[in-house]
C-alpha cells in the first residue's frame, strides 16, 4: 500500500515522546511507499518558526530542511494542475451541499485521491468528508 502522511503524523515522530502506536505502525510499512505534500513541510516549517529562538527550533529545522527533505527527497507530492482541479471540484461539492472543507485538509485529500494514496492521520473526522480512504495510526 502507498501512504500520504498528513502533517500530525509527521511531527509525531519529533516530539519528545512519540506515540508508540504510530512508531510501530510507521515501521511496519515499507518507507518507499510514504509521501508527503509539499504542503506538509509548509505546515511544518510555520510551526517550527512560531518557536522562540532555541536550540530545539534549529534542530526542527535542521530535521525539515535536511533530514526530512533527503529521506522524502523523490516523495514529496507539489499541488500541480491535476491535484488543484480535483481540489476545486471536491470543494465545489461539498460547499453545493452546505459543507466548508478547510483548505489544507481539502487539498491533502485531492492530492491522495490523484495519486491513490491512503491518507494517515489522527484527524479522520476532519478528511471523513472528502472521499479518500484514511488510516489512523494512533488507532492501528
Amino acid at each position: 500500500m502507498r501512504f500520504l502522511l498528513d502533517t500530525c503524523v509527521i511531527s509525531e515522530l519529533v516530539r519528545p515522546r512519540p506515540d508508540e502506536r504510530v512508531l510501530g505502525w510507521i515501521d511496519a510499512v515499507d518507507e518507499a511507499g510514504l509521501f508527503l505534500s509539499s504542503l506538509t513541510l509548509g505546515e511544518l516549517e510555520k510551526g517550527i518558526s512560531k518557536l522562540p529562538v532555541s536550540t530545539r527550533r534549529d534542530q526542527l529545522r535542521d530535521w525539515l530542511e535536511r533530514d526530512l527533505a533527503e529521506r522524502f527527497s523523490t516523495r514529496i507530492l507539489p499541488v500541480d494542475a491535476t491535484v488543484a482541479l480535483a481540489w476545486g471540484r471536491l470543494q465545489g461539492e461539498a460547499e453545493g451541499a452546505g459543507m466548508k472543507l478547510p483548505v489544507i485538509d481539502s487539498l491533502l485529500a485531492a492530492t491522495a485521491a490523484c495519486h491513490q494514496l491512503t491518507l494517515v492521520t489522527r484527524n479522520v473526522a476532519d478528511f471523513a468528508r472528502c472521499g479518500v480512504p484514511l488510516l489512523n495510526p494512533w488507532n492501528a
